[in-house]
């Protein structure tokens, strides 16, 4: 069995070139789809408050999300504006602040907002401490090191939600949409070479030899398993630790939650090359319908958008539904094991039958022949 395996990845070394390529092309549209869209919003700054005071409001400004706050002299903020390089521009002034837009931007009340937010709670200690007296002022800026350093309370933020809120996050929806359904393909080129090496009598060398055939169908099945997982791990690494994308803590989750997904693919790869007899008919059908689970299994877009209920109810016959669902509920929801047992369960059914039915329709196509 390790012949079998040290074979074929001796073979993938010397012809890597389909699965580099559709690495890359995972790799290029979930950040083209996830990232390149995510641009901040640019606002250009001018002010005419003292240097630290500026800095201490940019530094509470910078942290408004979809922002990014750049200062520039008042006559270049303004000319950015007026020539469509900045659609706003902020002037911070003694006791308040205000706004240069463009005619046609149109969310100057929630930037407003937000600002304005951002501005009380940097002056809010500067303005308490002018509304002392002289005298004790000093002492009050005591009292506000003292509590910085040792609070009375501690503060935890928390949030819930309902079970059917829907959370969108358009970074890992595109990596894992894409990448759920680009591993299709790789897995089912490994399985294509198994029957290529039926239809050129290679597999008969192989059953007459001392290898017996659940060793040969073990290390085929391995094999196209390994080649998907490391194809999924080294784009989750790249986006995860050179991207910057953030996985809510889920990141090792995910890696195992993707596992029977895969297991999932490599059974139905093997389903479908247990009922076509030619190569060119098994990736025409891997092409028609891997294309359709993406689009039923929401990796293009979203199935909480979709208000059809006939393709609402066709999604569930697509294993990239459930594995969607993992990812989501190991990432963005937080969810635990037990919440994903529906889906893990769903996969790992559907991997069991696929297998055992492709199995046993090979080995009968075998005995006719």
């Amino acid at each position: 069995m390790m012949a079998i395996l040290r074979t074929k990845f001796l073979l993938l070394a010397r012809q890597p070139a389909s699965f580099i390529i559709t690495t890359v092309i995972i790799c290029v549209f979930a950040y083209v789809l996830g990232l390149g869209s995510q641009t901040k919003l640019p606002v250009a700054v001018y002010s005419d408050l003292s240097q630290q005071r500026t800095d201490a409001i940019l530094e509470e400004l910078q942290k408004i999300p979809e922002k990014e706050f750049t200062l520039y002299g008042e006559s270049e903020a303004i000319t950015r504006v007026e020539e469509g390089k900045n659609v706003l521009a902020l002037h911070l002034m003694e006791g308040g602040f205000e706004l240069i837009t463009s005619p046609d931007f149109m969310e100057a009340p929630l930037v407003r907002n937000q600002v304005n937010t951002a501005y009380i709670k940097a002056t809010q200690k500067e303005s308490i401490i002018n509304a002392t007296a002289i005298d004790q002022q000093e002492r009050v800026e005591e009292l506000f090191s003292q509590a910085s350093n040792n609070p009375i309370f501690h503060l935890r933020y928390s949030s819930f939600a309902n079970e059917d809120q829907f959370i969108w996050d358009s970074k890992l929806h595109s990596l894992f949409g894409f990448s759920l359904f680009m591993v299709i393909y790789t897995v089912a080129n490994c399985v294509h070479y198994l029957i290529m090496e039926r239809r050129n009598h290679i597999w008969d060398r192989l059953t007459i030899s001392s290898l017996g055939k659940t060793k040969i169908y073990f290390s085929n099945i391995l094999y196209s398993f390994l080649l998907g997982y490391l194809q999924i791990l080294l784009v989750l690494f790249i986006f995860h630790y050179l991207v910057g994308v953030d996985f809510h803590g889920g990141f090792y989750k995910a890696l195992l939650l993707v596992v029977p997904y895969l297991l999932c693919i490599v059974s139905l790869a093997i389903f479908i090359a247990s009922v076509v007899t030619t190569p060119g008919r098994f990736n025409a059908i891997i092409t028609v319908i891997a294309v359709p689970f993406a689009m039923l299994g929401g990796a293009y877009w979203p199935l909480e958008i979709v208000t059809s209920e006939a393709i609402l109810a066709l999604s569930y016959i697509s294993p990239i539904t459930y594995g969607l669902e993992l990812l989501n509920g190991a990432t963005i929801y937080q969810n635990t094991f037990q919440d994903l047992i529906l889906p893990l369960a769903v996969l790992l059914f559907m991997a069991v039958v696929l297998m055992g039915i492709g199995i046993n329709v090979m080995e009968k196509r075998e005995q006719k022949i």
